[in-house]
């Protein structure tokens, strides 16, 4: 199936009637719902074309919903220190990167695998922060 093609004008045509249908403001998710009775593309390509959900939005002179709060990460590198300071310490720890995942897994509130090595880097890294605290 080829893919079709659309032109600003087109698109910014489908935001309008989208935002008739459903009402203002316009969510791309509400969008989305829509998009095929409106005979336009996905969010994800007007996004794409117009660099934003809000600038596509704008262009169409069709409201949209507020931005975003603004992501406060939960963890910082002494309170993942801790917890990884908080694994050594605890009865049967391997040392391991795999074993300190295992862990995490089976307790609430610690912080995954993943984030530990996000916020502090490799995993002796992360050890090495746990030891100095």
């Amino acid at each position: 199936m080829a893919r079709q093609s659309f032109s600003d004008e087109q698109i910014l045509a489908a935001l309008r009637e989208a935002a008739r249908i459903c009402g203002e403001p316009l969510s791309h998710g509400t969008y989305d719902g829509v998009a095929r009775q409106v005979a336009g593309p996905s969010s994800a390509r007007i996004i794409q074309r117009f660099s934003s959900w809000r600038e596509a939005c704008s262009a169409a002179g069709v409201t949209t919903t507020a931005t975003s709060r603004r992501y406060t990460p939960k963890w910082d590198g002494t309170s993942v220190a801790a917890a990884v300071a908080q694994y050594l310490s605890s009865t049967g720890s391997t040392g391991t990167y795999a074993d300190y995942q295992a862990w995490a897994r089976e307790g609430d509130g610690r912080p995954s695998g993943a984030t530990v090595r996000n916020v502090l880097g490799r995993w002796n890294e992360a050890k090495t922060a746990a030891l100095s605290l």
